[in-house]
């Protein structure tokens, strides 16, 4: 959602109230895609809060789908936005990037979203605390079934005596 910036830069002390939505299904984040799968409209207040300054203020919460680090298995995972920023347009570099979301005197909604998401998205996320995960042989999901497969993971450093084993085993 992109909203127009002009009538707040310009007018003195004007205040207004938007129902604001997010457009975007899905967070894109290095190649990988998380779909949201709960977002609500909110209040996004804006308002002139001096010459070419403006200020937005608003709350919402959005439900991604984040697979989980072991099993795969998608985990609902809420993030809370508390935003309150304010800009002066008069003293605004273009050439920062600090402000990606600003595109000549407009907001876009979706970037600064993204922008706010990104930081709170969990570094590893679990089903459960005890997700068994994936078997490393079949790929069998260890929760829901045990496979049967040998996953003992023998030790680097005994290879060599175990070859030495290996060549000297009586028949």
């Amino acid at each position: 959602m992109k909203i127009q910036l002009s009538k707040f830069i310009s007018a003195m002390n004007y205040t207004e109230t938007v129902e604001a939505s997010i457009d975007m299904e899905e967070i894109k984040l290095r190649g990988v895609s998380y779909p949201i799968r709960k977002k609500e409209t909110f209040p996004l207040v804006l308002k002139n809060t001096g010459k070419n300054t403006v200020s937005w203020e608003f709350q919402t919460e959005i439900t991604l789908g984040i697979p989980c680090d072991r099993c795969l298995n998608e985990v609902s995972y809420a993030v809370i936005l508390n935003v309150m920023e304010e800009v002066d347009f008069e003293h605004l570099d273009k050439t920062d990037g600090e402000f990606s979301y600003l595109d000549d005197k407009s907001l876009d909604l979706d970037v600064l979203i993204f922008d706010e998401v990104v930081p709170k998205l969990p570094s590893k996320l679990l089903c459960r605390e005890d997700c068994k995960g994936l078997c490393p042989v079949c790929g069998t999901n260890l929760n829901e079934k045990e496979c049967g497969c040998d996953r003992t993971v023998a030790d680097p450093r005994m290879a060599a005596i175990q070859d030495i084993f290996k060549n000297f085993k009586e028949v």
